[in-house]
């Protein structure tokens, strides 16, 4: 990759402010919470075509409860937001995984899934699970939705048998048909019993979706066989998949495997065949799951690819858009400061080809911030999405200013934004859920109170 800087190093303030309830005003926007039990994980938002805002978001009534995927709505551009109900409750008591929104050219709206556990009441079900991301980790089984009115059908299963299933992703093709591209263990595997780890999941597959059913199957990759019956397949299993439907109404995608080197890497394929994108240094690339890669385009329809390389090989933390077409590398974000750190960042693709990349930055014992990069006909512009209170000053872009949530912070607090989704409305205009834990710290113990907020961007 050639590889030239776009943005970086210039000194950010962050602050201490005060905590208000529910609804926040910073620079005249207000933000809503929108979940209950302040225990809310991964969140998504679909500004409708018809200017409904709808959200999903984890959450579980308390420890030890099952994670499942809540629904809210507001029919007036965010002001107020129904009271969150549940969408995964299918009565197995297991728990969910990160839920997406999207809606069809037809209005139809889906929300999908990923349920762990199994639905035989002889297995215990799995409530929750701590090792699982955007990317996917965890073997389980999609399930989807369909939004009738205001509220969502009963769970539809996305699966030929459960407990398959690993990485996926939603995307829309040019008739405005909803697909969704999975990887999964084969039916060989699965007879096997080797449906356990998500690197044995290497059959790429995608069905699309029509109302209360789904067909049309295809796969984008053949399932390696064993050395001997009954064996492990290979290790070339897929995760941190992430694509979209170009003009062509070609199917463009990227995903991870670990090749048989032992080095994690990169692959897209551009609608005709699969190219290598990047190889992480061995050993080097960590959980990747938490913080997949992720593919856009720009208003060419070029591809796009936002990640994070490993920090350890670099002089400082960044965030990295490596344009296809030109095969170069914008550095969108390069913090060099000792002890601060990129937490985890999202991208999300908006309209005519602009694109949104969130990053939460800070260090260990610090309030974190949120920042975000919004590219628009070929510019990246940056914005900071919070203001936490952290104490550290660190470099980043010289575009950012503080407009958005507000975090309480206390000497014995600390705020940290985990998640971060953005929609468009039909004027351009952003809109973003957030997902912040507040912890409180004392008497040699901390709690966490993680809750989802809706607020203007633009």
């Amino acid at each position: 990759m050639g590889k030239f800087i776009a943005f970086i190093c210039i000194i950010i303030t962050l602050s201490s402010c005060k905590l208000l309830p529910d609804a926040i005003k910073a620079s005249g926007v207000e933000e809503i919470k929108l979940s209950q039990f302040e225990k809310a994980g991964y969140c998504d938002l679909l500004i409708a075509k018809d200017g409904t805002y709808h959200a999903v978001f984890l959450e579980n009534l308390d420890y030890g409860k099952p994670v499942f995927v809540y629904y809210s709505s507001s029919s007036n551009k965010g002001k107020s937001w129904s009271k969150p109900v549940t969408v995964s409750n299918d009565g197995t008591g297991n728990g969910s995984a990160i839920p997406k929104l999207i809606q069809d050219g037809s209005g139809t709206i889906y929300a999908i899934w990923k349920r762990f556990g199994s639905s035989d009441k002889a297995q215990y079900p799995i409530a929750e699970t701590t090792l699982e991301g955007t990317g996917g980790y965890n073997m389980g089984t999609l399930f989807y939705a369909v939004l009738n009115g205001n509220t969502f059908g009963k769970p539809i299963m996305l699966a030929s048998n459960e407990l398959m299933q690993v990485s996926w992703f939603a995307t829309l093709d040019n008739a405005g048909k909803v697909h969704v591209v999975w990887s999964q263990v084969s039916d060989e595997t699965l007879k096997n019993r080797w449906n356990t780890y998500w690197y044995y999941a290497d059959l790429i597959t995608e069905a699309t979706l029509n109302g209360g059913s789904f067909g049309n199957f295809k796969d984008y990759s053949t399932p390696g066989k064993p050395k001997y019956p009954g064996g492990a397949p290979p290790n070339l299993g897929f995760q941190n998949l992430s694509g979209y439907y170009d003009k062509q109404n070609k199917l463009h995608f990227i995903g991870e495997f670990v090749a048989e080197s032992g080095v994690k890497t990169l692959f897209l394929y551009n609608g005709t065949k699969a190219e290598i994108a990047y190889q992480y240094p061995l050993y080097k690339e960590g959980n990747t799951f938490n913080n997949p890669a992720e593919l856009l385009y720009d208003e060419k329809g070029n591809d796009h690819i936002i990640f994070r390389p490993p920090a350890s090989t670099l002089e400082s933390e960044q965030i990295w858009d490596y344009d296809v077409s030109t095969r170069k590398t914008n550095v969108l974000a390069s913090i060099q400061k000792t002890g601060v750190k990129i937490q985890s960042f999202q991208a999300d693709q908006g309209p005519n080809g602009e694109m949104a990349v969130m990053i939460q930055a800070g260090g260990l014992s610090e309030s974190n911030e949120a920042f975000g990069f919004f590219y628009k006909n070929g510019k990246w512009l940056t914005k900071g999405l919070s203001q936490n209170a952290s104490k550290d000053t660190f470099a980043s872009s010289g575009l950012f200013y503080y407009d958005g949530y507000i975090t309480a912070i206390t000497s014995s607090e600390r705020s940290l934004t985990n998640f971060i989704d953005v929609a468009w409305d039909a004027s351009g205009n952003k809109s973003m859920v957030m997902t912040v834990s507040v912890y409180f710290v004392g008497q040699g113990f901390s709690t966490s109170s993680p809750s989802v907020y809706f607020s203007k961007i633009d």
